[in-house]
């Protein structure tokens, strides 16, 4: 239990390194504990988003539908909300996700194509359809007596039962062996007799359920959900997809239900750093990127560099050991 404690006190020094970057260089608008605050409310939605794109990006499944699922399951529950209220926006959100879900699963394993390619494919239509289930003016809105669980302290309640779920998932299940498997080698766990599309299929529908959440907590919290177009809805799936990368390269250290929310918080920070410190969104998006990218060079070449490092060292360790002989 210490050393667990230890670990995620380490992961944690990211998003604190980070923070203390940005209170350097903006101080005022980063001297404030309600600044801490909305760093950790804004980072909730993608956090929940990236624990639906960890389990088909664990099975090496690149999922293009994210955001439009999330869309599309928003605008039902907004519908429903206006007949059932609250049973009515939770119902509908869950309900149209998971059969949106085992519908792209089932297409996957039917059509044996890669997933980025038809994932892609099934994102324009899925957006078409959220279109023509918006209506005529392209988004849904619900009532502020049904969107409690879009403000504090429901939303953290509503992580907290996230995180936990995919804690036991990733960490208690026989699914979750299976999914590394599949992930690391599919042509090997299927001789070992691992089902693997089955599994692939099982991400899709465990993850939906992160997607409803997602979509009652977006269409809560702001209050309505607009339909996208031209695959605008997947920049719903960048931050997630960045966090649940880094989450990876945490691994070591922490386990992923954490590494994701830690990862999150720190895009989070860089991100509201770079608005407070007046940089424009092309800037940021740079910034952001290129975050991602030092941070995966290192993940990826921590070996070579670890060699490097010793091998530096090996010339001062042999020259000293003949003149302690001579001596």
């Amino acid at each position: 239990m210490k050393e667990t404690l230890l670990k995620a006190l380490k992961a944690l020094l990211l998003p604190v390194v980070v923070y203390c970057i940005f209170l350097v260089i903006c101080y005022d608008r980063f001297s404030n504990l309600n600044c801490i605050y909305t760093i950790f409310l804004q980072s909730i939605i993608p956090t929940i988003t990236a624990y639906a794109v960890a389990f088909g990006y664990m099975c090496g499944i690149f999922d293009f539908t994210v955001g439009s699922r999330l869309i599309i399951s928003g605008l039902v529950g907004g519908i429903l909300s206006a007949k059932l209220g609250m049973p009515g926006l939770i119902f509908g959100c869950l309900a149209t996700s998971f059969l949106i879900s085992a519908v792209t699963g089932l297409l996957n394993w039917d059509c044996q194509i890669p997933s980025l390619v038809l994932t892609m494919a099934l994102t324009m239509i899925y957006e078409i359809v959220g279109k023509n289930i918006a209506g005529k003016f392209s988004f849904v809105s619900i009532d502020n007596k049904y969107a409690v669980l879009g403000a504090s302290p429901y939303i953290i309640y509503v992580l907290i039962f996230s995180a936990l779920l995919v804690y036991f998932l990733f960490n208690n299940t026989k699914y979750s062996y299976h999914m590394r498997a599949v992930g690391s080698n599919e042509a090997v766990a299927k001789n070992a007799g691992i089902p693997t599309q089955l599994v692939k299929h099982r991400s899709f529908t465990i993850g939906s359920v992160f997607i409803a959440i997602a979509a009652i907590l977006t269409i809560s919290q702001s209050g309505s959900m607009g339909a996208q177009t031209s695959l605008g809805s997947a920049t719903l799936l960048f931050k997630p997809l960045m966090g649940v990368l880094i989450a990876i390269v945490l691994q070591p250290v922490c386990n992923m239900a954490f590494g994701i929310l830690i990862s999150q918080l720190t895009l989070n920070t860089i991100f509201i750093g770079l608005i407070a410190a007046g940089l424009p969104d092309t800037f940021q998006n740079v910034a952001l990127g290129f975050f991602l990218l030092v941070v995966m060079i290192l993940s990826n070449n921590i070996d070579s560099l670890r060699h490097a490092f010793t091998k530096r060292r090996i010339p001062v360790c042999s020259a000293a050991t003949p003149q302690a002989k001579g001596e």
